[in-house]
């Protein structure tokens, strides 16, 4: 069985781009039905955020990848020859090191964020609710999830509060010069929707309005931050007023369009409006940039903030990496160990059809033994075997994670005459 990554980021893609490959939660249990039903995966996690989406796999030798990038063209409707050099494949050691590095954060636009641990938990959990991942996707999620909070605990990655929600806070101070005199609109309730208001209500915003489809939760919202909460539906007659707007919503739809704005301008009388998109897919309809006085900015457009935040978090990097290293060695040993399963399997069975040849020779003196004489003798028969066969079952597991493992397995094999399975054809 292959570990098996497909995925594209900040790094590799542009924010139209990701927003293409986004799966909301609610798109997911739907999604992985179909990687696992439909496209023959084994195992199936999907890590999908403003900065990457990735499918985690585990398949059969020789098989994952193709099957995954068919997925994507057939759902969401891409031409993978054009947007091929965007994704990233990774395999085994790639992948396992890989989402280590997630989940400790230092392959998110914002160095360290802790966010993305709750991301990781998420893609388990949903996963596992749909039945999608097994034995080897989650250990690795499992196991990945300890390295990110050993890398928390144990390091200052994570110091301080720098994320998306800060850096868009933060752009809006340097084109306000004092975000005590703006009135601002969040848009969404979620977990970055909250700290962004947080973060506003820390910097004495004037007022703050959070707009949500459920308005149950942007009331809650409101409460904590001494907001006022909104039903979506009621934002556009409160955009006038707004100097700052922060869409983070799940949406698919563009929430604030190019119609809106413009009418709003035109109340306005020239004052500037200032609009962060920190969602993927986007929120904001990005031909907004094209109305005079106002200011749009992506969740690309904030790497020049976090950059800026950046030094101090880099110097624990080297520290994080060895704590990745000593959960990677553990979790490879494991992974490599797996490799064995087969050929243990085949060692047990030998090992039971002999038994069962020498107990049928013997049969004609068996059956004049009392039935509990019997049995015992085929328990001591089974307890020997089992004693015999000990030893080389610890060294095979030793064997799958040394350089020549390979060919010392197959030597096991020629030595108790084990031939090798035959791979199946395909139809």
């Amino acid at each position: 069985m292959k570990l098996l990554t497909l995925g594209l980021n900040h790094l590799t893609a542009p924010v139209e781009i990701r927003e293409r490959l986004a799966f909301p939660e609610i798109d997911q249990p739907k999604a992985l039905y179909q990687l696992t039903e439909e496209y023959g995966l084994h195992e199936a996690a999907i890590l999908s955020t403003c900065n990457r989406s990735e499918l985690y796999i585990a398949a059969k030798e020789g098989h994952g990848i193709e099957q995954a990038q068919q997925f994507l063209v057939d759902t969401r409707n891409i031409d993978i020859n054009k947007l091929g050099h965007h994704f990233y494949t990774l395999e085994d050691h790639d992948a396992a090191t890989h989402l280590f590095r997630v989940a400790c954060g230092i392959e998110s636009l914002v160095l360290g964020e802790s966010q993305i641990l709750n991301q990781v938990r998420s893609t388990l959990e949903t996963a596992q609710r749909n039945g999608s991942t097994r034995l080897l996707l989650n250990e690795l999620f499992q196991r990945s999830l300890r390295t990110g909070k050993r890398a928390r605990n144990e390091t200052n990655i994570g110091k301080g509060h720098l994320s998306i929600s800060t850096a868009a806070v933060e752009l809006a101070g340097q084109v306000f010069d004092n975000l005590s005199d703006c009135q601002a609109a969040l848009i969404g309730a979620g977990e970055m929707a909250e700290l962004t208001a947080k973060y506003l209500a820390e910097a004495n915003i004037a007022s703050l309005v959070i707009a949500n489809r459920t308005i149950a939760r942007a009331n809650e919202l409101a409460r904590l931050y001494k907001g006022q909460g909104i039903a979506l539906s009621k934002l556009s007659t409160n955009l006038t007023e707004m100097d700052i707007i922060i869409a983070s919503t799940a949406s698919n739809n563009f929430i604030i369009t190019f119609d809106m704005i413009k009418s709003s301008m035109e109340l306005r009388r020239g004052r500037p409006i200032l609009l962060i998109d920190i969602s993927v897919p986007r929120n904001i309809d990005p031909k907004i940039r094209n109305i005079d006085n106002v200011f749009l900015f992506d969740i690309d457009d904030l790497k020049q903030v976090v950059e800026s935040h950046k030094k101090n978090r880099e110097q624990e990097i080297e520290r994080v990496q060895v704590i990745i290293e000593d959960e990677l060695r553990d979790f490879l040993s494991w992974y490599n160990a797996l490799g064995t399963g087969t050929l243990i399997k085949d060692l047990h069975n030998k090992s039971d059809r002999l038994r069962e040849i020498e107990l049928a020779r013997w049969t004609s003196k068996l059956n004049q033994l009392e039935p509990h004489e019997k049995d015992l003798i085929e328990r001591i028969l089974k307890a020997y075997a089992n004693k015999l066969l000990h030893d080389p079952l610890v060294q095979i597991r030793k064997f799958a994670n040394e350089e020549d493992g390979l060919i010392r397995l197959d030597t096991v094999r020629k030595l108790f005459n084990v031939e090798k399975p035959t791979p199946p054809r395909d139809s």
